[in-house]
């Protein structure tokens, strides 16, 4: 009976000592927790994105190889704390290996105007490709409106109609293309490009009888030291194969060109070329007119191949 009775007070005993050291444990983990030193490494961790685990032995007894101790079936095992990573990446981790700021200007920016009297503005500009692209030669010119072609009793041709400049070089004489020091320096030769539109008109009274008219074009030359050469260059071709010698028929409207090319040891500084016209018949009753919506003048540079327009072939 005495053994019995001291069996039954041994498992009090140990009874109520596992339940004062786990109450101990529980109040020992609760004050830790409220360490301000421990709180003070949690958050270090925290703040770095990092997961925090204690190694407290007050809280989890681990041995020299940091393995928690336990006993298995052992009744007075320490509490197994298990701490969540709530938290995995911060911002602040991530930027911290990779340098993202903006170091060099603060927003918004603002200006700040320095006097000074010693400002160096002498600067060395390249224009090379935009001098490139301005092309000194071409030249596209039109008359502005409809005008008769003149004849002449002697055979002298006369000046036509070309005032209207479409692209290109501005003229310096009405109707006429100039030699400026940068053409003939360039030492280019120029090809003209002409197409002249005309048409012949009668109005016939009674007993009159049709007559066919001519017409003649030229392009002319003159300059401080040439004299005035109407025909420099002579007789454009007609679209008409029929139209030889300048024959044009009542009411027919025809295209005369001229595509040549005039070498840069033809002309000198100030010279001036022209397109002239002859006509066989010019009165009230009989004319020949030219059409200025479709005529032309184009100067280019001929060692370009370039169309009328100026425009890469």
């Amino acid at each position: 009976m005495a053994k019995r009775k001291n069996f039954k007070a041994n498992l009090v005993k140990q009874s109520v000592k596992q339940v004062v050291q786990k109450t101990v444990q529980q109040a020992v983990g609760r004050s830790v927790e409220k360490d301000p030193r421990i709180l003070e490494i949690q958050t270090k961790y925290q703040k770095n994105g990092l997961t925090f685990q204690s190694n407290n032995n007050n809280i989890i007894p681990r041995d020299q190889a940091g393995n928690i101790k336990l006993q298995e079936s052992a009744t007075d095992n320490p509490l197994l704390i298990i701490e969540p990573a709530s938290t995995r990446i911060l911002n602040k981790s991530v930027l911290k290996v990779i340098d993202t700021q903006f170091n060099y200007f603060k927003f918004p920016a603002t200006t700040r105007i320095v006097d000074t009297d010693d400002v160096n503005i002498d600067l060395d500009l390249d224009l090379t490709v935009e001098q490139e692209s301005e092309d000194v030669i071409y030249a596209r010119y039109k008359p502005s409106e409809n005008r008769k072609i003149l004849s002449s009793q002697n055979g002298t041709p006369s000046g036509i109609l070309m005032d209207e400049l479409e692209e290109g070089q501005i003229q310096k004489r009405t109707n006429l293309y100039y030699i400026t020091k940068q053409i003939k320096d360039s030492g280019a030769d120029l090809r003209f490009r002409v197409k002249i539109n005309f048409r012949y008109d009668e109005f016939l009274g009674p007993g009159d009888q049709s007559e066919n008219n001519t017409t003649y074009f030229y392009i002319s030359r003159n300059g401080p030291n040439k004299y005035l050469q109407r025909d420099y260059i002579q007789y454009f071709d007609f679209e008409d194969p029929f139209a030889g010698g300048g024959k044009i028929l009542m009411y027919q409207v025809q295209n005369s060109y001229k595509d040549v090319v005039i070498a840069n040891s033809e002309f000198e500084v100030g010279d001036t070329f022209g397109i002239t016209a002859l006509a066989g018949k010019n009165s009230e009753k009989r004319f020949s007119t030219i059409n200025a919506a479709q005529t032309y003048w184009s100067i280019t540079d001929a060692s370009k191949n370039v169309d009328e327009w100026n425009r890469e072939i």
